[in-house]
């Protein structure tokens, strides 16, 4: 099953940007997600059991470093046709 997922990361550190643009790095890895990234949050779509595990190893990961919150928004089905873009 496809799904949609909406993901914001909140370091907290007075770098934040640092442990954002990591994250982002580290998804941008996998060939197999579709990520569109807005100054909001970075939504990513694709087959369910594709995107859990890689969400549970690099959210894992991103905890090595610190206290990072995550927001995370899941709905079914690919709605990259409805992305939020930047203006």
């Amino acid at each position: 099953m496809d799904i949609s997922v909406e993901i914001s990361k909140y370091p907290l550190r007075d770098n934040y940007l640092d442990g954002v643009d990591d994250f982002l790095e580290r998804l941008h890895q996998h060939p197999r997600l579709k990520i569109a990234v807005n100054s909001i949050s970075t939504q990513i779509f694709g087959p369910a059991d594709v995107i859990f595990p890689i969400l549970q190893k690099e959210i894992s990961r991103s905890f090595e470093s610190g206290q990072s919150p995550f927001v995370i928004k899941v709905l079914k089905g690919d709605l990259s046709e409805m992305t939020i873009k930047d203006y």
